[in-house]
């Protein structure tokens, strides 16, 4: 009994331990967020800081794996198990990822925070098998939705589908960090609504991936 109120203990405080260190990272960025800080927000000492994680990063590293996870979760529900053409699933998971993320400002901003740290800090074989890890079936799902899209007639075959599988993710993960490190200041900007701006830019890209009559590869 005594060990298992123990472990809960453990868990409750590594979560609110991440949930501190989280707010800290929208706030003022990765980078600027020192250990002395989050012990500080979380009313802990560093010692008991360092029982659960020996870095800022590795906080990091941990609330990404919660957003991701989040991410496959939600996918399974809606994309994968959609029927229709191999078009029709991308076209889901696209419009799903943004429709979240347009929602959830603050998981843009962390997720725009974490990529500047791994651009800046990581290498790419760190974050590959981050990847790997986390979302290799994922990957894989979609890799397959663009090979039947091909085989079905829905997607352009004129690019490889590696290549497409990769372009997918790179769009996703640009226009997420766009959001995440702009905001609202893009409907200042503009003067319009950040969900019109973002639905026309994915609807763009969404009809380039199109198999279309009388285009090469379409």
């Amino acid at each position: 009994m005594t060990t298992r109120i123990y472990a809960n203990h453990r868990e409750n405080q590594r979560e609110w331990i991440l949930e501190v260190a989280e707010n800290l990272f929208i706030q003022q960025g990765i980078e600027k967020v020192t250990i002395a800080d989050i012990a500080k927000a979380a009313r802990l000492t560093r010692a008991t800081l360092y029982r659960y994680f020996a870095t800022k990063e590795q906080m990091a590293e941990e609330i990404f794996k919660i957003v991701i996870r989040g991410w496959w979760e939600r996918d399974e529900r809606a994309v994968w198990g959609l029927t229709g053409t191999g078009y029709q699933q991308v076209e889901q998971f696209v419009t799903t990822h943004f429709d979240h993320l347009l929602n959830n400002s603050r998981e843009a901003r962390f997720v725009a925070e974490f990529n500047y740290l791994y651009a800046k800090e990581w290498s790419v074989a760190t974050v590959r098998q981050l990847l790997t890890e986390n979302l290799e079936e994922e990957r894989q799902l979609l890799l397959n939705s663009i090979r039947q899209g091909q085989q079905d007639g829905s997607i352009r075959t004129d690019i490889d589908p590696e290549l497409l599988l990769a372009a997918i993710f790179n769009f996703n993960s640009g226009m997420l960090s766009r959001l995440g490190e702009m905001g609202d200041k893009i409907e200042d900007e503009y003067g319009l609504s950040m969900h019109a701006i973002f639905s026309q830019i994915c609807r763009m890209f969404l009809d380039g991936l199109k198999a279309h009559p009388g285009r090469a590869g379409g």
